[in-house]
């Protein structure tokens, strides 16, 4: 009895078997079309500093302390600003404005005469301090870039790093533009242009119909934050108004810009996805439109 039931069992898996490995095939083949998100770690670049007047001048946005991460609201910053010609640091510690002038030899830097205004910041003013706590014992400056994103390191004698910074710079928005895909569809017609002035914090569309005029606002304390409002239209009745209608909601929607490639930007919103994670969500595509 024994040994017909071991033979039973033994057909009955021999039959089962090739179902098994069908779902197993099945089960595998079904794996191997699920897309993996694969994470590009980008990594720190060492720049060395060659060009002052290039790499030095401009907007340099405060982001860390002395290891510490400087916390400020949309409406305030610490910020400096190299005036590479004419020997200037001139900015913001998030209260008061500040200027000061420095010397180079070669990554050295020496910081001196910092005078700012005094007005009194409350909460802000320990961010004040401590920058220009930080100022006094500067003593050279490295650079460094994620991705396309470039820092400044100013560090002491000893080689710490004393504060942070990062590279203020939209400028590949700026300029006339024409509207390519919205929200994921093709624009038929080509005939929306876009002109951004990132140093006004203007933009100005001429849609085939209407004229628009609206503020851009930047968040300095966000990489890429850019945000379209007090969007105005001449509110003239056209046939392409459908169109219109869902580009000034999708600049609405804007949190944030993406360089694609010296011919494209994306404009973009950030939301959450079906599983609750944060997911970039593509609005605008913009192409450059030669000047």
């Amino acid at each position: 009895m024994i040994k017909k039931i071991t033979i039973i069992a033994l057909l009955v898996a021999l039959i089962s078997a090739p179902d098994v490995m069908a779902r197993k095939k099945k089960d595998k083949n079904k794996d191997a079309k699920i897309p993996v998100n694969v994470e590009v770690i980008q990594q720190e670049v060492d720049l060395p500093i060659t060009n002052y007047k290039e790499q030095l001048n401009g907007e340099w946005n405060v982001v860390e302390i002395r290891g510490e991460a400087v916390s400020l609201p949309s409406s305030v910053r610490a910020y400096l600003l190299f005036d590479v010609e004419g020997g200037m640091i001139y900015g913001n510690t998030g209260i008061n404005s500040l200027n000061a002038h420095y010397t180079m030899d070669g990554n050295k830097i020496d910081i001196s005469n910092v005078l700012t205004t005094r007005m009194s910041g409350g909460y802000f003013q320990g961010v004040e301090r401590d920058l220009l706590r930080a100022l006094d014992d500067v003593h050279s400056l490295a650079l460094t870039q994620v991705g396309s994103t470039e820092y400044m390191e100013m560090k002491s004698k000893k080689r710490e790093v004393l504060v942070r910074l990062r590279r203020q710079n939209l400028d590949f928005m700026n300029g006339p533009w024409l509207v390519k895909y919205l929200n994921g569809s093709y624009v038929a017609g080509r005939d929306i242009k876009m002109v951004n002035d990132i140093d006004m914090l203007t933009v100005n569309i001429t849609s085939g119909c209407n004229i628009i005029n609206g503020v851009i606002t930047i968040d300095p304390s966000i990489e890429n934050a850019l945000e379209y409002e007090d969007l105005k239209s001449s509110h003239n009745q056209c046939p392409n108004i459908d169109t219109e209608t869902r580009l000034l909601i999708a600049l609405e929607e804007t949190m944030f810009c993406r360089k694609k490639d010296n011919n494209e930007v994306e404009l973009l919103a950030r939301e959450r996805d079906e599983t609750g994670n944060l997911a970039d969500k593509v609005l605008v595509v913009l192409e450059r439109l030669d000047r």
